[in-house]
């Protein structure tokens, strides 16, 4: 598959949406090109906020085979002179059609999550923050300490679970200083050893602790720990493996 094609469908890679054979064919480039791994590392940034500041809950099982289905029946019956690899103003054109899409995914995703699963519109998501000392307070919350890695041992900190595992909160502080094009990503490791990204985040310059939710999809016990790493602008180029090294790790038991 041409490069250029390749590079157009990254919107489409970092939301999901492609086939098993674009998906290799992608993460083939993205191992050796350095444009297409800042581009994903745009979109990742963005995906990585809409993670964070979304309530955390769990969409109907149909949804994200629903979304690729459509998304992948409109990049078919685009005619061919609007489809990728032909001169810039066309691709110019399907980027934007790809990014108007990722947008909408992105409304439909928020939509979805804004509601309980009989239909009951939800409050907009506690701050960490508060609901870290809310926790702290609930009676049956499970705590877990960080354990720093080499050169790091200045930090501290701990993650909080409620009572009934549905929402969990990582406090966080003197997290080591990232250069400039550097930032935080957090991954969660279930049971098996898969890695799952829980987004980018950023340290406070002043030093303060840091509370971040952590969008556990299935309870705590489906899961043998949390690790955070450096990784470059964006996150990782890969949704399944840190590139960088490793902050901390939170042990959640056997």
């Amino acid at each position: 598959m041409e490069r250029q094609i390749l590079i157009d469908l990254i919107p489409a890679y970092a939301l999901g949406a492609l086939d098993s054979d674009e998906r290799d064919a992608v993460e083939a480039l993205l191992r050796t090109d350095a444009e297409a791994q800042a581009l994903l590392a745009e979109y990742r940034v963005v995906a990585g906020h809409i993670a964070l500041l979304a309530p955390q809950r769990v969409p109907p099982a149909h949804l994200a085979g629903d979304l690729r289905a459509r998304l992948a029946a409109d990049r078919a019956a685009r005619p061919p002179d609007s489809r990728p690899g032909g001169d810039a103003a066309r691709r110019r054109g399907w980027r934007l059609w790809m990014l108007a899409a990722a947008a909408a995914l992105a409304v439909v995703i928020a939509a979805v999550v804004l509601l309980d699963q009989d239909g009951t519109p939800q409050a907009p998501p506690m701050p960490p923050a508060t609901l870290y000392r809310e926790l702290l307070d609930q009676e049956g919350a499970s705590r877990y300490a960080i354990v720093p890695d080499e050169g790091n041992e200045a930090l501290t900190g701990e993650l909080l679970v409620a009572a009934r595992g549905d929402r969990a909160v990582l406090c966080m502080t003197s997290l080591p200083a990232l250069d400039a094009d550097q930032v935080f990503q957090l991954w969660m490791i279930d049971r098996e050893g898969t890695r799952t990204s829980g987004g980018v985040f950023t340290a406070d310059p002043a030093g303060e602790s840091i509370y971040l939710h952590v969008p556990f999809s299935a309870p705590v016990t489906a899961y043998q720990g949390l690790g955070v790493s450096i990784e470059p602008p964006g996150g990782s180029p890969y949704p399944d493996r840190p590139t960088g090294p490793r902050v901390f790790s939170v042990p959640l038991g056997s």
